[in-house]
C-alpha cells in the first residue's frame, strides 16, 4: 500500500473516529452490488471483470438526520487484449485486485418508516495485479496508480429492530484511468472515469 494511500486511510479513520462522540447510532454491516456501467472505454481489450462488488461497512447516525458511512469496497479486475499489425503483434491478460474506500456524508430525510438519503463524498482507490504476455511468456507484477473519486448517492433506509437494510445507486467520478494502453499505430484502452454501482447494504444497528 502506497504512503500516500495510508495517510489518506488515517485521515478517513480520525474523521471517523471524531464523530463517534456525538453519534446517535452505530450500524456495522457489509455492503455488495453490482457495477452497472463497463469499467473499459476504447478498443482494443475485453473487459474480463467481475460486476459485483462487496465488502465492510460502518454508518455513524448523527444529530439533525445527518450521518457518516465508510465502506471498504473490493472487485476482481481482469482485461484480454489481443492486437496485430504490421509492427506489433501481441496478447495479453490481466488480472487484478481493486479496493476502494469511500467516506460520505449522509443526509436522512425524516420520514417514520422509510427514510430515503442523499450521499455525497470522497474514494480513493488502489488496484494491483499482473499481466502475463503470450508473447514472451512472462508474467509482470503491477501497481497502479491511485485514483482519487467524488461519490454522490441516493437510497433509502429501512429495517425491522436492530436490522437496517439500505438500497442505492451510486455514482463515483474518478480523476484518472489505472490501465492506460496506446499500442502504436493501433487502438487505444483504458479504464473508465465514470462509474455507477447499485448496492445494498446491510448492517445491524449497535446502539
Amino acid at each position: 500500500m502506497s504512503a500516500r494511500l495510508q495517510i489518506l486511510l488515517c485521515l478517513s479513520v480520525g474523521a471517523i473516529t471524531s464523530s463517534i462522540s456525538p453519534a446517535q447510532s452505530i450500524a456495522i454491516g457489509a455492503a455488495g452490488g453490482v457495477r452497472a456501467t463497463d469499467d473499459l472505454t476504447g478498443e482494443g481489450a475485453t473487459s474480463e471483470s467481475k460486476r459485483y462488488v462487496f465488502g465492510p461497512q460502518m454508518d455513524i447516525g448523527l444529530p439533525f438526520g445527518l450521518g457518516i458511512e465508510f465502506d471498504a469496497l473490493y472487485r476482481r479486475e481482469a482485461y484480454h487484449s489481443d492486437f496485430s499489425n504490421n509492427n506489433y503483434n501481441g496478447t495479453a491478460d490481466e488480472h487484478a485486485n481493486s479496493w476502494e474506500f469511500p467516506l460520505l456524508l449522509k443526509y436522512r430525510l425524516p420520514a417514520p418508516l422509510v427514510k430515503p438519503f442523499l450521499e455525497g463524498g470522497y474514494a480513493p482507490r488502489v488496484i494491483n495485479g499482473s499481466i502475463h504476455s503470450y508473447a514472451n511468456g512472462l508474467t509482470v507484477g503491477t501497481d497502479y496508480p491511485v485514483s482519487h473519486g467524488v461519490v454522490i448517492g441516493a437510497g433509502a433506509q429501512f429495517g425491522i429492530g436492530r436490522l437496517r437494510l439500505s438500497p442505492e445507486v451510486r455514482y463515483t467520478l474518478w480523476n484518472n484511468s489505472p490501465v492506460l494502453v496506446v499500442f502504436a499505430d493501433g487502438p487505444t484502452f483504458k479504464s473508465a472515469e465514470n462509474q455507477v454501482d447499485i448496492l445494498l447494504g446491510i448492517s445491524w444497528k449497535l446502539h
